[in-house]
């Protein structure tokens, strides 16, 4: 439990000061566009931090062996997920260089973040469908 906590502090922590900073002092420093990757990848890291406090939840009940391998997989898939997805966007945001001509190779990370939160949800759902989970 203490490394899903730890995952869910650490997310939880960046998605708030990065999301104070994009509400009350970004707009000094960055472009619009900028300004708004931070409050998406903001939004999405906070919601998984608390995700994340669930998966902790989850894992001190010990249900079914089965349902604990996909409660498993889906906080990994969160925590990886939330750092893919938030972190490019916050990147993005930050560096000059991923704000010039054509994309920058940052803009690959972000789908597959979202896609490992997509994948964390699904085992979700199936960790929910199991006989006698949790």
């Amino acid at each position: 439990m203490s490394n899903w906590l730890a995952a869910a502090g650490f997310h939880g922590t960046m998605a708030v000061a990065l999301g104070a900073w994009s509400a009350h002092g970004a707009e000094a420093t960055l472009a619009p566009a900028a300004v708004e990757w931070v409050k998406t990848g903001s939004a999405y890291q906070l919601w998984h931090a608390v995700a994340l406090l669930g998966i902790a939840a989850l894992t001190v009940r010990q249900p079914e062996r089965q349902s604990v391998r996909l409660v498993t997989i889906s906080g990994l898939a969160f925590a990886l997920g939330a750092l893919l997805f938030s972190g490019s966007l916050y990147l993005l945001a930050l560096l000059p260089s991923a704000q010039g001509d054509g994309p920058h190779m940052l803009v690959y990370l972000t789908p597959i973040g979202g896609g490992l939160l997509v994948l964390g949800w699904l085992m979700l759902l199936l960790a929910g469908l199991k006989k006698g989970s949790v």
